[in-house]
């Protein structure tokens, strides 16, 4: 590849295109959004998550449901407001709760299963059936990314 040029036009526009071909091959600059597409688990980079609350009964914690993440370094922590709970009734699948979007909340009094703990909450949109499981999975409902389990709740 010849660097200098006695036809400056030339090279500037070999430079344009050579430009618009890395930008074309995705190496210029990210995505935009930093959340997982296609098969990827929700929350890709995620560490450890589970169900902080409610504890066994689940009318002891209104129509909240918190989890807990140890770490603050992943998607969840980075796009909170992009993430909600999907809440699915184990005796029929077709019976699905959805939080709203996560916040991220202080809970000094809640579990803490890690070394460091960072708390997120949704609010339910209606209520779950008495005396039934749920399982509880982490969704990022504006991207194709696959939801990941989190963990059950018992009423």
């Amino acid at each position: 590849m010849r660097i200098f040029s006695h036809h400056p036009a030339r090279l500037t526009r070999a430079v344009f295109v050579a430009s618009l071909a890395l930008v074309a091959a995705g190496c210029g600059g990210g995505s935009g959004s930093g959340l997982p597409n296609g098969n990827q688990i929700c929350d890709s980079n995620a560490g450890s998550i589970s169900i902080a609350r409610p504890t066994p009964g689940f009318s002891q914690n209104g129509n909240a449901i918190e989890i807990v993440d140890s770490t603050n370094t992943d998607q969840l922590n980075g796009f909170t407001n992009q993430f909600d709970l999907n809440i699915v009734d184990q005796s029929n699948n077709s019976n699905e709760v959805d939080t709203g979007f996560l916040t991220a909340v202080a809970d000094v009094g809640g579990p803490h299963p890690y070394t460091n703990d960072f708390f997120y909450a949704g609010t339910l949109n209606s209520n779950l059936l008495a005396g039934r499981t749920y399982n509880v999975f982490l969704n990022a409902p504006n991207t194709n990314c696959t939801r990941g389990l989190v963990g059950q709740i018992f009423t």
